[in-house]
């Protein structure tokens, strides 16, 4: 599966946004995982898709005078929370709306990648 690709046509995005946009998700996902299930989940993760450092340094720059320091306190909710996605999707004008989409195609974007019992550690903490 190209995720990219996906994200690219299902959102009506450029391709530098979309990979943006998938690197950045996935980077959420493998915080969330290293947080609620285990290093080496995360890690395992991390090997799995050696693309996904290159498609975060492709994200959107943000517009000079967007982000304030108080934008960068961690979150009280925790990270991974549904908040910090839809912050995350703000970013890319996506429409909150589309997070469980989005989910759902990283999911099986991973699963393509992953054994199904790694995949199934982390759908325990994606949200679709």
């Amino acid at each position: 599966m190209d995720l990219v690709d996906a994200l690219a046509t299902q959102l009506q995005l450029p391709e530098n946004a979309a990979r943006g946009l998938a690197g950045q998700v996935l980077g959420l996902i493998e915080d969330t995982v290293r947080e609620q299930v285990s290093f080496g989940v995360a890690a395992r993760l991390r090997d799995a898709v050696p693309e996904m450092a290159q498609w975060q340094v492709s994200a959107p720059t943000l517009r000079p005078g967007s982000l304030f320091l108080a934008d960068l306190q961690p979150s009280p909710r925790g990270l991974g929370d549904q908040a910090e996605l839809h912050a995350l999707l703000e970013r890319f004008s996506v429409h909150a709306r589309e997070s469980s989409a989005i989910n759902a195609l990283a999911l099986r974007f991973l699963s393509s990648r992953l054994e199904a019992s790694v995949v199934a550690a982390i759908s325990k903490v994606v949200k679709t």
